[in-house]
């Protein structure tokens, strides 16, 4: 699991490369689950808490994220030349 801080007025498009992705936002009731190719835009100021769903197979998802200025198509061509893919454990 990674933790991932977005500051106050910052926008984040976050796009699932491999595996799925669990996500969880700091006071907020409801998680997401994120398939490859599907994408989320997240406002703000937020703390998330990302990991891999379903990895008793050790099987590892992997996500990009590049600031929200950009359209998601935009995005994922920007994550990879600007933003770091993680792997998730």
């Amino acid at each position: 699991m990674q933790m991932l801080r977005i500051r106050c007025g910052q926008s984040l498009w976050l796009q699932t490369q491999s595996g799925i992705v669990w996500l969880t936002c700091e006071s907020q009731l409801a998680d997401s689950f994120l398939h490859p190719g599907q994408s989320l835009r997240l406002t703000g100021p937020a703390t998330l808490y990302l990991g891999a769903h379903g990895s008793q197979n050790s099987q590892d998802a992997s996500l990009r994220w590049c600031d929200a200025a950009a359209t998601p198509s935009q995005a994922v061509a920007a994550a990879a030349a600007s933003a770091s893919a993680s792997a998730l454990a």
